[in-house]
């Protein structure tokens, strides 16, 4: 039953004259107010307690290559996968470290978004213009944005190389101008697409003139992140000062050579607490941008103490964790901290604030801070987790040269998915990830993971 406010939704007079003789003599208000006048929230607000007790020390650790740095972009998804294979090519290579090219999986992501939109273009043309679908499909289609099927099937299909063969470029490391452009040229193809329809235009027509599109779009990507390489030679160094030259490899044969890593033996694991994703049972998004002809890759739902102990699991046995969080959630990017009582905003303003990860999920319909990185090491007290160490690719400027410390209570209420060998699985996770998989609408929160 709802409640009808038409007589009383005015805030009166004398409820404001209330309020105010409230914290007209709160001396605390007085405090926090003067304290805020000049210093941020954040700072006032955070614990000092907590921040000491973070140490950047654990029990158990991979070896810290240096950190990548995305810069100005949203591509946190594809740093955190290419950290988990530059690990993978650390060791076949026998070297102390590699980075592999982001910018040249930057181009076939945005090359593979564009053919995505136009496609979703091409199948809605009947729906109504102002839609939900046609609104969400022409809201950003070449966004930074992105999850592990998307980066896995990106490997697949082109390969990688390493970053000497194809280095950054301005855009690609600031990618807010490239987007814009993008943006502006997908939406007018994406029109043009729709009023020829609506003129009656054959369907071979409409795909002779997406093919052309496409064309474009990887004419522009070329102006703005180079054309990348069908060949490349790549010479180094290994850990015993052996000189190596592999001559005209393609990303294809270098990726099957020299990374080798297997997407096929691991799973994407979530911990979605809301009512209506019972655990044990996998999701798609729909209208996520993917990798046509890619196989699907879903998320398997699972509670938060499992998602933890796999994540130990995979730990234990030497290999990092790529894991996705709402990482603006009780952060200090400077000190490189995600504590779940970082910040005491309750203390500041006399006022509690009490939503759950799954309020959060089922009432906000989003992930806030959709982030992803590594877990790289793990602290374990009297047999249990209690601090976790986490690669990030925002440089070394932040954290401890560029890594960070996660508490235990952190990782319980804002990881939300972790990529884990499915040997890790029990029988009956294993059943469930082989299962068919609920279809998700394009705006359902888990669209953030």
């Amino acid at each position: 039953m709802s409640i009808d406010t038409r007589r009383q939704d005015s805030l009166l007079p004398e409820q404001i004259a209330a309020m105010r003789g409230e914290i007209a003599e709160d001396r605390e208000v007085r405090a926090m107010r003067n304290a805020l006048a000049k210093n941020s929230i954040l700072k006032v607000a955070e614990n000092q307690d907590v921040l000491a007790s973070m140490q950047h020390t654990f029990s158990s650790e991979l070896a810290s290559p240096a950190v990548t740095n995305q810069m100005k972009s949203g591509r946190c998804w594809m740093f955190a996968g290419l950290n988990v294979l530059r690990r993978a090519a650390a060791k076949r290579l026998r070297v102390a470290e590699i980075e592999l090219s982001e910018n040249y999986l930057t181009f076939f992501e945005k090359l593979e978004k564009a053919n995505c939109f136009l496609d979703d273009v091409l199948t809605t043309l009947d729906e109504p213009k102002d839609s939900r679908l046609v609104t969400h499909i022409f809201n950003a289609p070449a966004s930074d944005g992105g999850e592990w099927e998307l980066f896995a099937n990106l490997v697949l299909k082109y390969g990688v190389v390493p970053k000497s063969a194809m280095p950054e470029t301005q855009h690609s490391s600031d990618s807010h101008a490239m987007n814009r452009i993008l943006d502006m040229k997908l939406r007018e193809q994406g029109l043009s697409l729709r009023r020829a329809h609506a003129a009656s235009a054959p369907a071979g027509d409409l795909l002779e003139r997406k093919g052309f599109m496409l064309s474009e779009i990887y004419r522009i990507l070329a102006v703005f992140l180079g054309v990348p390489p069908s060949t490349f030679d790549f010479e180094y160094r290994d850990q015993d000062d052996h000189f190596h030259a592999d001559r005209a490899l393609s990303p294809q044969a270098f990726y099957a050579r020299h990374v080798g890593f297997d997407f096929d033996a691991y799973a994407s694991v979530v911990n979605i607490p809301a009512p209506d994703k019972p655990f044990g049972q996998t999701y798609l998004v729909a209208h996520l941008p993917v990798v046509r002809g890619g196989p699907a890759r879903p998320y398997l739902n699972v509670d938060a103490a499992t998602m933890r102990a796999l994540t130990l699991a995979q730990l234990k046995d030497g290999e990092g964790v790529y894991f996705g969080c709402d990482v603006v959630q009780m952060m200090d990017s400077e000190a490189g901290v995600l504590d779940d009582h970082l910040y005491d905003f309750a203390g500041v303003f006399g006022v509690p604030f009490q939503l759950s990860k799954a309020d959060r999920l089922d009432y906000l319909g989003e992930i806030a801070g959709g982030h992803q990185m590594v877990f790289t090491g793990v602290h374990i007290v009297e047999g249990l987790p209690a601090r976790w160490k986490v690669e990030n690719s925002w440089g070394e400027e932040h954290g401890q040269k560029g890594y960070f410390v996660m508490s235990d209570g952190w990782f319980e209420n804002y990881v939300y998915q972790v990529v884990v060998r499915k040997d890790y699985l029990s029988s009956g996770l294993r059943a469930a990830l082989a299962a068919s998989p609920q279809v998700l609408q394009p705006w359902d929160p888990m669209r953030g993971l």
